[in-house]
């Protein structure tokens, strides 16, 4: 016999929620049929979840989900604050907001929301990826830098994060040491074209042409379709 335990979290309005047994079952349900790209199906078991419970966080989150993919950004982002406000662990929904933010081009916004999600749970690896890459954009690599060094020390294994520290560091002009980050990048995956783009750059920029000319080429054949690796080795060749 299956023993249903029933969920409960601390809304931020400081009530506490119930989620019953079977809200949580067609929540299950919404979130499957999500997964098989079933949208009007899935949509119909999230809002049947939500009958049940009209704050059940899990259900909220997914119904943006649906939302988001259909392309109804403002009905996706009035369900991830309902979900947020039901319960403020929901580290996914605060990072979608922050996504749908830059998008927006409040970055400032974005900012808070992944700054958010990351502090109701520091080790949630796309937010602070997310972080560092909107950082960079806002032109201040230190911070970036501050953000994916914590990335790669909790998640060593993301080449993003190698990726977005390389690019953090060459931003301040230190190439010895975002060539080095770059490399760990190639040594995860010798397929990552970003990765030998970036070696290569790195190698012109340090005034290294034929070390900067077998990145480009190691470029091509993880994609040989590859114009910037193309553009940049024939540039090379030619001079």
């Amino acid at each position: 016999m299956r023993l249903h335990i029933v969920a409960c979290v601390v809304a931020l309005s400081g009530c506490p929620i119930v989620v019953p047994p079977i809200a949580e079952q067609y929540g299950d349900a919404c979130a499957q049929l999500l997964t098989a790209g079933e949208l009007d199906q899935a949509e119909a078991a999230c809002r049947h979840s939500l009958e049940y419970q009209p704050k059940y966080w899990n259900a909220l989150h997914n119904l943006a989900l649906i939302e988001q993919q259909r392309g109804d950004l403002p009905a996706a982002k009035k369900h991830y604050i309902e979900a947020v406000r039901a319960n403020q662990a929901m580290k996914q929904s605060f990072n979608a907001l922050g996504l749908i933010a830059q998008n927006e081009g409040e970055l400032k916004t974005a900012a808070g929301y992944f700054r958010e999600a990351l502090r109701q749970h520091p080790e949630y690896a796309e937010a602070r990826l997310n972080l560092g890459a909107l950082l960079l954009i806002q032109k201040k690599p230190r911070e970036a830098e501050m953000e994916f060094r914590q990335l790669v020390m909790t998640a060593p294994q993301l080449v993003n994060g190698h990726l977005g520290l390389a690019t953090a560091l060459v931003a301040q002009h230190e190439l010895e040491k975002g060539a080095a980050e770059a490399e760990v990048a190639t040594n995860l995956n010798v397929a990552d074209v970003r990765a030998w783009v970036l070696r290569g750059q790195i190698a012109e920029a340090r005034g290294l042409g034929e070390e900067a000319k077998d990145h480009y080429e190691r470029c091509l054949l993880a994609d040989d379709q590859n114009l910037e690796c193309t553009r940049a080795l024939k540039r090379l060749t030619s001079d």
